[in-house]
């Protein structure tokens, strides 16, 4: 049996707070991934291998050969 009492203005604002939370949280992963893939690129256009440069940006090596393809394209 629930022993709280339920409070509408409370449970509207937990529930923000989780939301901003997750929003925050999904936030930093994008910006950390879009930050990968910048210095990624940037590794490749100085002439580093696929190889070295997803050992050091922490990327799959399939996505670091994609990046380089494209840059190769232009």
């Amino acid at each position: 049996m629930l022993c709280a009492k339920y409070d509408y203005k409370m449970d509207i604002a937990v529930k923000q707070e989780e939301a901003y939370e997750d929003g925050m949280i999904a936030g930093i992963e994008k910006g950390a991934r879009e930050n990968a893939i910048r210095n990624a690129k940037s590794l490749l256009k100085e002439g580093d291998s696929p190889e070295k440069v997803a050992r050091c940006i922490d990327l799959p090596l399939e996505e670091v050969q994609k990046l380089a393809s494209e840059i190769s394209k232009n």
